[in-house]
This record gives structure tokens, sequence and C-alpha cells, in this order.
């Protein structure tokens, strides 16, 4: 079943910036989504058009086969109450004046969903669920550490049942031994809760842990999509070819990508808006479509598309 399914949506900032362009991406229930990039591809403007938070400047959005776009306000609150953010920061992201017990059961409080003790036993009920001591709900964030703070985070999101939440970065600010246990405890609150993530990063090892499809994003459009095994295994498009190249791995899938590196950066290699957003920094762009045409988002092979004018579908083996 498709939980949400975004058409053709955009988002144009000062009439220039086309910070979302023309994404469309399907999220069956029950799986994790992974959205990845660089820093400015366009993730986390995309993640708040879903709820709303921002209005998009064109296409549509449908959760559950519902469209929201044209929804008025007050019919967006119980959507939001289906569809929860985990920010990126947990050290900007909490409310420092605020005790634990606020921050998480603010949710059921302005959902109008418990108050008093029923509030408070449920706040206790989530600080259990995300491995926090459910005796400290009086304490303030700055007494807790970063993973701690990111699972109160997670605590305020899932304390009103949601269905699908959307994860930014939800554990780019933490150590690296903390991110495991973020991680690992995400996994098993979507096996508990029954939840549907879409996951965006720009970690790459995250979305191979975490993730059953993949789509990446490059100055506000998808340059490639498909299952996590695809594109991990035989990645179409330059741009995630020189993405994995990084990663050190002893996988020998990985160890045989071609070698591909990343021309300069996304600032002092601007597109000029014609052609392939990624041709300023491909090391494999030729004159002509390249620099002329921007190519479409085709398939490749099962479970896999990219928008790149070299690859060529019978090139890449099922």
């Amino acid at each position: 079943m498709t939980i949400l399914e975004l058409r053709n949506l955009t988002k144009v900032f000062g009439g220039r910036v086309r910070a979302v362009d023309d994404v469309s991406l399907t999220i069956e229930a029950g799986a994790t989504f992974g959205l990845l990039g660089e820093s400015g591809s366009g993730k986390s403007t995309l993640a708040r058009l879903i709820p709303r938070l921002i209005e998009p400047t064109s296409g549509e959005i449908f959760f559950e086969g519902k469209p929201l776009q044209n929804l008025r306000e007050r019919d967006l609150r119980p959507v939001r109450e289906q569809i929860q953010i985990v920010f990126q920061n947990p050290f900007s992201s909490l409310n420092p004046r605020m005790t634990v017990r606020e921050l998480i059961g603010e949710p059921l409080y302005i959902h109008k969903r418990a108050s008093g003790a029923a509030l408070d036993e449920q706040v206790r009920e989530m600080m259990r669920l995300v491995g926090l001591n459910p005796e400290h709900t009086n304490r303030f964030p700055h007494e807790f550490s970063g993973g701690q703070r990111q699972r109160i985070g997670i605590a305020r999101a899932i304390i009103l049942r949601p269905k699908l939440l959307i994860l930014d970065e939800p554990t780019s600010a933490l150590d690296v031994s903390v991110q495991a246990q973020v991680l690992n405890l995400l996994i098993d609150l979507q096996r508990t809760l029954h939840l549907t993530y879409l996951l965006i990063t720009h970690d790459l090892s995250v979305v191979r842990y975490m993730c059953d499809d993949v789509a990446l994003m490059y100055l506000g459009s998808i340059v490639e999509q498909g299952t996590v095994q695809r594109i991990f295994r035989q990645p179409a498009h330059p741009y995630t070819q020189a993405l994995l190249r990084d990663i050190p791995s002893t996988d020998p899938d990985q160890r045989m990508l071609e070698s591909v590196s990343l021309e300069a950066d996304i600032v002092s290699a601007p597109w000029n808006g014609q052609g392939c957003r990624f041709s300023p920094r491909c090391p494999v762009a030729q004159i002509g479509e390249c620099k002329t045409v921007e190519p479409a988002l085709v398939e490749v092979t099962t479970g896999q598309r990219a928008a790149c004018h070299l690859v060529k579908p019978h090139l890449v083996t099922p």
C-alpha cells in the first residue's frame, strides 16, 4: 500500500531559486525510504513541503491516497498528527525552557489528545519506549546528553502514534558511537509501532543500513532512484558513482565501482540552468546533450531510474 506519493513537486524561492524541482516519488507503508544528497540539494525543503510546513509552488502531495495540497489549515491538523518530523539537531530543536514532560507531552496538548495524569502517563510510556528514565520528566534538555536529547525528540514525534515519520538527518549531530544506538532504536520503533520512514541524510552508510529504497537529489532534482541493493551494487549516474567511491568498504561489489571523482564542488562549479545540472562537476560529461539538454529520469533496469544522457538501459545488467 502506498502511504505517500509526490507528483512533480516544486518549490521556488524568490522567483528564481528552485530548491525542489519537479520531484516525484512514492513510499510504501512500512518501508524506509532514503533521500540522499549533499548540503543544498533540497532534501530538507522537500521534508517541510510534505506536511505543508512550507507551501509548494506547484505539484501534488498524496497521503494515503488523499490530496493535501489544497487542504485548509484546519483540515491539515489531523493529517499532521499522522506525519511527524524528527529534526537534525537535538541541541537546537528542543526548547531549553521546557521540561521533558512539557516537550514530549506538548503534541498531546496541542491536538487535545490528553491532559493531566493521562498526559503524564503517556509521557512516561514514551520515555520508557525510547530508552529514557521515566523518573526524569521534570528535567530540562541541558541535563541530557546529545543522544538522550535526540531520544526526547523521537519520543515527542511518536507520542501521537503517527504513520509516517520524516527523519531529517537524525544522527548527523551525534557522536559516531551514539549514532548506531539511535539508528537501532529507530529500527526497533518501526517494528513495534508499524512506522514508515522518510530518512533524509548525506550519509551513505546510514542509507545502506536503514533503507529499502533511495533517491539521490542534486540541486533540487532527483538524479537517480531505486532499491538500495541495486543502487549500491551498480550505480548508474556519475554522481552516485562518485559518492559511493568514497565509502571505505570490503564489499567486492563496491571495490569494483568505476573510479569516478567529483570535480570541484557545488559552489565553485555552478549550474547555469542549461543541460544536465550535474555537468559542471561531472568527470565524464560531454559537449552536446550534457551541456544543452536536461536529461529525464528514465528506467535503466528493473528497480532503478537515472537522469543521465550517458546511461543506456542495455548497459545495465539486471
